[in-house]
């Protein structure tokens, strides 16, 4: 992780750059993002389409960019791309017997 000294933060924000974490996966609906950039794998394939899809709103073109890190996860999808896109959406599953749910 990097930080940035308070002048570059200034620059950053000046020019309409915005910094979130994952949180933004989680259904907001910010409507001016153009373009997402995802650092590593984000652990699963829903969290990748759901932080992607947070771009391009309103019939607005948009751009996802995903950093691969050295972790076996991420290179897997740099060697084989296309097992990332025809990867189906993980399903998760809640046992309702399960005490502690």
């Amino acid at each position: 992780m990097f930080f940035l000294g308070s002048e570059a933060n200034r620059e950053i924000f000046s020019v309409g750059n915005s910094v979130a974490t994952n949180a933004l996966e989680f259904g907001v609906d910010v409507g001016h993002i153009d373009v997402t950039l995802h650092l590593g794998f984000p652990g699963s394939v829903a969290s990748l389409w759901q932080q992607a899809g947070r771009s391009g709103r309103r019939e607005k073109p948009s751009l996802a960019v995903y950093v691969a890190f050295q972790g076996p996860l991420d290179q897997y999808f740099m060697k084989f791309p296309k097992k990332l896109f025809r990867c189906p959406i993980e399903c998760y599953h809640i046992d309702a017997q399960n005490q502690q749910v």
